[in-house]
C-alpha cells in the first residue's frame, strides 16, 4: 500500500492511475487550497509588456474565478513551469506560451533574460511560493512582482486511519509530490512519533530536491523521478512496488 499526501482532487486522480497498474493507494491529503479574490480588486489588467510566470495550476484555477483565462492572457507572453500548467493554458486558447520548463533550475538555466530584461514579470503564486527562485531571478536584473492568488493550507495532523496503517506496517511507501508536502509529512510524522516507523519504507519523490528533506534525515530507502512530472513518477513506483 502506498500513501498518497496529494490534494484531495489530484490524490484520487492519481489513486486511480496506479489501481490500473494493481497498485493499491491510500489517500491522505496533507495540503489543501482556498481561493481569495482580493488580489483582483489591486490587479489591473495585463498589458503586452507583461511576462506572466505560472508554476501552479492552483493559480490557474484562482484567476479562473475572476476572469476567463483567454480574454486575460490576451496581450501577455507566458512562462510555464510543468507541462500540466501549460497544457491547461492551451486547452483555454490562453496566452502567447514563450516557454515551458520541467521546474525551476532549468528556467533560471535556459530562459532567455536578456530578451525580456525590458519586460516586466508577474509571479501569480500561493502563499508558499518559492522565495530563492525569485530572488535568482531578480538577481539577473529582471522587474519582477508576486501576486498571491490561493493560499495554502498544512493539514494539523495525520488521519487516523493513516496512523493506525503505518503502525500495523500496511503502508510500504509514500508519494511526495512538493518540498512543502514533504515538510508537513515529516513534521506530522514527528509529531505522531511515527518516524521510526517510516525509516525502512519507500519515498518516492517527483525531485532531487524532496528527496534531500528524506536523505539528510537517514532515509536509506529514497526514489527520485527522473523529470518531473506525473508518468515518470508513476513509472518509478511501478518499477519499485
Amino acid at each position: 500500500m502506498i500513501l498518497i499526501t496529494r490534494p484531495q482532487l489530484e490524490a484520487e486522480e492519481l489513486k486511480a492511475k496506479l489501481l490500473e497498474n494493481k497498485i493499491h493507494a491510500h489517500c491522505d491529503p496533507l495540503i489543501s487550497f482556498h481561493y481569495d479574490d482580493a488580489w483582483s480588486k489591486k490587479q489591473k489588467m495585463l498589458d503586452a509588456n507583461s511576462v506572466i510566470l505560472l508554476t501552479s495550476i492552483q493559480a490557474l484555477y484562482s484567476i479562473e474565478k475572476n476572469y476567463s483565462l483567454k480574454d486575460y492572457f490576451n496581450d501577455v507572453n507566458i512562462v510555464c513551469i510543468g507541462e500540466r500548467v501549460s497544457n491547461y493554458l492551451i486547452s483555454k486558447s490562453a496566452g502567447n506560451i514563450i516557454s515551458t520548463f520541467q521546474d525551476s533550475d532549468q528556467l533560471l538555466l535556459e530562459l532567455n533574460f536578456e530578451n525580456l530584461k525590458n519586460n516586466s514579470f508577474i509571479y501569480f503564486c500561493g502563499n508558499q511560493y518559492n522565495k530563492k527562485f525569485i530572488e535568482k531571478i531578480k538577481l539577473k536584473n529582471i522587474s519582477l512582482k508576486t501576486i498571491v492568488v490561493y493560499q495554502v493550507e498544512a493539514a494539523h495532523e495525520l488521519d487516523v486511519t493513516t496512523r493506525e496503517m503505518i503502525l500495523q506496517n500496511r503502508i510500504k511507501s509514500v508519494a511526495l509530490y512538493s518540498k512543502f508536502t514533504a515538510n508537513v509529512f515529516m513534521d506530522l510524522l514527528d509529531q505522531a512519533g511515527l518516524s521510526g516507523n517510516f525509516l525502512d519504507k519507500k519515498i518516492f519523490c517527483l525531485s532531487k530536491k524532496i528527496a534531500s528533506i528524506f536523505e539528510s534525515r537517514n532515509f536509506k530507502n529514497v526514489h527520485t523521478s527522473p523529470v518531473p512530472d506525473e508518468q515518470s513518477m508513476i513509472d518509478v513506483i511501478k518499477k519499485s512496488l
